[in-house]
């Protein structure tokens, strides 16, 4: 009969760098609004499409919250004080609802398909361009102010067609 051995394993460092298993970016709060925003504004047209690497690494960082319950005598008292997906959209759909819709001229984006294209600031925060071809417009989130967004910054543009 053979013996088994019991191996444990330890973590190797290379040049002095190990992993830190508690790290966490300082920029996760501000990747979690704008998924919720890029959610929130998607929620206008009837398709959106993005072939942008960055969505999903956002949307990552997004799904580490808890989904969030809809009724709130369900909800454990200590869990209402935490932030959940719920939530966060909930607050970027009134933020929307107040900076976006009425700012920007796309007639008819209820049953329009658009493209998103995203583009990274020098501050590491993400601008998100809906566009059709024709009509565009771009998103992005206004600094935060205690721990949450100020508001959407946006951007209204009409697209030159040859």
């Amino acid at each position: 009969m053979e013996k088994k051995k019991n191996v444990s394993y330890r973590e190797v460092s290379i040049d002095g760098m190990a992993i830190d298993r508690n790290y966490k970016n300082p920029m996760t709060k501000v990747f979690q609004y704008e998924y919720a925003l890029y959610l929130a504004v998607s929620d206008l047209f009837q398709s959106v499409r993005c072939k942008s690497m960055c969505i999903g690494s956002l949307m990552l960082y997004y799904m580490e919250l808890s989904k969030g319950v809809k009724n709130e005598e369900d909800q454990d008292p200590k869990e209402t004080a935490k932030r959940s997906q719920r939530k966060l959209l909930e607050e970027m759909d009134m933020l929307v609802a107040k900076d976006v819709v009425g700012n920007i001229s796309f007639p008819l984006m209820n049953v329009c398909a658009a493209e998103v294209y995203t583009r990274l600031e020098k501050d590491g925060t993400h601008t998100f361009i809906f566009t059709d071809g024709i009509y565009g417009f771009s998103v992005h989130l206004d600094i935060f102010r205690k721990g949450h967004p100020k508001g959407v910054e946006v951007r209204d543009f009409q697209l030159l067609v040859a």
